[in-house]
């Protein structure tokens, strides 16, 4: 039966609730508050180095009322009505067959030792795309060409280059981020939908592929209220493309609406981020969201349910005073954490602050003297390091440094995906502790997967199960040989040679003082009315086993992209030769042409010309 209002989805949820509680078993399944709903929130945060960190958040989600045993996901009957949602996304996943996606566009580097860990999963430079497909009908790669080639129009990208040349299968990194999967209760039916619909994970990235504005119009207009309302009237390319790291992102997961994830909705995560360098023109410290963005901010979203601004105050050291926020909150500041890890916080609740004024929304922060005096330093947990290593365009070799700065032993994931004209010899595989080689490598690497290339069919992929040790330098070492490419395969640009791209590190790690993040996506989810209760019943729920062992994030470390030079063939050459032989072959032809069109006739002198010749050599004569 198709849904053809809001209120149907209601009604329908109310009768399998009724049901649901005349049944013989004393729970009972709660009923959404709206079949779907639109959070809008902006994290501000100034940064050690005087950057200003901004992280954009819009939340959209469509709901349904169904058990385990009926919920498919994305390829449910949630898609037979759009209102908030938008159309063009749900289609994606509907045909596709998509159970969860993220899309992130990249330009420039996270300083993870100058910035700590970004608040939402970032990426590394270029373009990431892994999504989990619903297998049931083995059409798995028909569905992830679909969707590459669908998602290269709708945001304007080079995503049909993923190929198979350059997709992988993970086996351990990017697990589902859904909310069920980590945080609810799992029940017998909840794992029997699971055993009984297969999925499988696909992964590719493109470290070339630039961003820039018509990657970012076509993602303002999968909002609601696009950016004419709302902090959507922030996104001004000029100034975002301006800054010293810019991520763009689309996820789409599902999510549990009880604890005992009996009622699931999907979840649309749209994300901006952006490091401003406020003090390059001017050398102060100071910022304004005006100044910031070059725009105001005069109404709320009418369809958002939630529209926040919030203000990660800087962690000063013991010096006082050394910053306003203007205005004050209305509701005043409270922190997060305690101690060494307290953050404080100021949240502004634009539908409650702009309707009863006619003025924009302002909002600064001024330093004392234009900038800090003294900042807390920020550790970040887990630090990696990337390199080539070798000389010459035949052989070579990678070299992977991470170093663990945290007080305990931390379980991580490495994952590095290379191309396939670089040959990995595993056997040279050898890794090194704070500088000392280990001849028991089970000591760090607990699990390894790895998959060789194929000649322009499939890269080559490494994945490794580690315990880091507390307080470590581990190095990773492995050569290659650099393949002959034929001529008709190098890029125009061939002497600048080939991007590799970066490798991922997946680990949980304890928060540390002065991070950003606080759980990744769920982050946000505190300030989100209809998610709040839920997520506080989560954090109490772990409160005793977080007491004992700490609380941790689930953080994704990525490296920087490298570039490799491959043997490359003199190209001056055939310009050479061709512009010599066309300069003879024109002169050749040239002269031949002449020779064989002219016509050649021997002229005799006339009458009227001897006579005229006769007459000079008299008068030549005469004045002799």
């Amino acid at each position: 039966m198709r849904a053809s209002s809001p209120c149907l989805l209601l009604l329908s949820g109310a009768v399998l609730a009724l049901s649901a509680a005349a049944s013989t078993t004393t729970d009972t399944i709660p009923i959404l508050k709206a079949p779907e709903a639109f959070h809008e929130q902006l994290v501000l945060k100034p940064l050690n180095d005087g950057s200003v960190y901004s992280h954009f958040q819009f939340t959209t989600h469509i709901g349904t009322m169904m058990d385990d045993d009926h919920f498919d996901g994305a390829a449910s009957n949630l898609f037979k009505h759009y209102n908030l949602f938008p159309r063009s996304i749900g289609q994606i996943l509907h045909s596709f067959e998509v159970e969860e996606l993220h899309l992130t566009f990249t330009q420039g580097r996270w300083q993870y030792s100058d910035w700590g860990y970004p608040l939402a999963p970032s990426a590394g430079t270029g373009v990431e795309l892994w999504a989990w497909l619903n297998d049931d009908k083995r059409q798995t790669e028909e569905h992830w060409k679909g969707l590459t080639n669908t998602l290269s129009g709708l945001f304007c990208a080079s995503l049909n280059f993923i190929d198979d040349t350059i997709t992988t299968e993970p086996k351990l990194s990017f697990r589902n981020e859904g909310l069920y999967n980590t945080h609810s209760v799992p029940t017998t039916s909840h794992n029997k939908n699971n055993s009984t619909i297969p999925r499988k994970l696909r992964y590719g990235s493109l470290p070339h592929e630039n961003v820039c504005t018509e990657n970012l119009t076509p993602w303002i207009k999968l909002l609601p209220c696009k950016s004419k309302a709302g902090i959507a009237s922030l996104l001004k390319s000029h100034k975002l493309f301006d800054t010293r790291f810019y991520s763009m992102a689309v996820h789409v997961r599902s999510v549990c609406e009880d604890e005992k994830c009996r009622v699931r909705s999907l979840e649309l995560i749209q994300t901006i981020t952006a490091v401003f360098d406020v003090a390059r023109h001017d050398g102060s410290f100071d910022w304004s969201l005006s100044g910031l963005f070059e725009r105001e901010i005069t109404q709320s979203c009418p369809l958002a349910s939630t529209s926040k601004v919030i203000v990660n105050l800087p962690q000063t050291a013991d010096v006082e005073n050394q910053y306003s926020l203007v205005p004050h909150p209305p509701q005043g500041i409270h922190s997060e954490g305690s101690g060494d890890k307290k953050q404080e916080i100021a949240v502004y609740d634009l539908q409650k602050v702009l309707p009863g004024t006619t003025s924009p929304f302002q909002l600064a922060l001024h330093w004392e003297g234009s900038r800090p005096k003294l900042v807390r330093a920020i550790t970040p947990g887990i630090v990696a390091h990337r390199y080539f290593t070798g000389f010459g365009q035949e052989r070579g070799g990678l070299a992977i440094e991470i170093r663990n700065n945290n007080s305990q032993d931390i379980e991580a994931v490495y994952l590095d995906t290379l191309p396939w004209y670089l040959k990995l010899y595993l056997h040279t595989f050898s890794i090194q502790l704070n500088g000392n080689s280990m001849d028991n490598q089970r000591d760090l690497v607990q699990k390894m997967f790895y998959q060789p290339a194929v000649d322009r069919s499939r890269p080559a992929v490494l994945e490794l199960a580690l315990r880091l040790p507390a307080n470590s330098l581990v190095k990773f070492t492995v050569s290659f040989d650099k393949v002959f490419l034929k001529y008709t395969e190098h890029r125009p640009d061939a002497n600048r040679g080939f991007d590799v791209g970066y490798a991922v590190i997946t680990a949980q790690l304890p928060r540390e003082q002065g991070q950003i993040g606080f759980g990744g996506l769920d982050h946000l989810r505190i300030y989100q009315e209809r998610e709040a209760g839920l997520v506080q019943g989560r954090r109490s729920g772990k409160q005793e086993k977080e007491e004992k062992e700490g609380e941790t994030d689930k953080m994704r470390v990525y490296t920087d992209t490298l570039l490799v030079s491959l043997p490359t063939p003199d190209f001056s050459m055939p310009y050479n030769v061709i512009t010599m032989t066309c300069t003879v072959i024109s002169l050749f032809f040239g002269s031949v042409f002449n020779l064989m069109m002219r016509n050649f006739e021997v002229v005799k002198p006339s009458s009227s010309s001897s006579k005229k010749s006769g007459k000079g050599k008299e008068k030549a004569e005469k004045t002799e």
